[in-house]
């Protein structure tokens, strides 16, 4: 029997950081917005979407100020 090492939460998120960064350093990503809710503190909170694949994402209060429309579900967006 193998020997399986178990990462902790924190283990599991610094190597999946550590990968993300390290791959990619500035990207674009198209796809769909869904679920966009607007929370009191001034952050939106969506999940972009496509055919196949989710990503739940957060905008924050000081990027919300630069936006020239105002995000709703089904909206097709181009996020960096």
């Amino acid at each position: 029997m193998s020997t399986q090492f178990i990462f902790t939460v924190t283990q599991l998120n610094q190597a999946a950081r550590g990968l993300l960064e390290t791959s990619f350093e500035r990207i674009s990503i198209k796809g769909e917005l869904s679920g966009v809710k607007r929370h009191p503190s001034g952050h939106h909170y969506f999940t972009l979407k496509d055919e196949q694949a989710q990503i739940p994402c957060v905008m924050f209060k000081g990027y919300n100020r630069l936006l020239n429309f105002v995000p709703e579900d089904g909206m097709e967006v181009v996020v960096r």
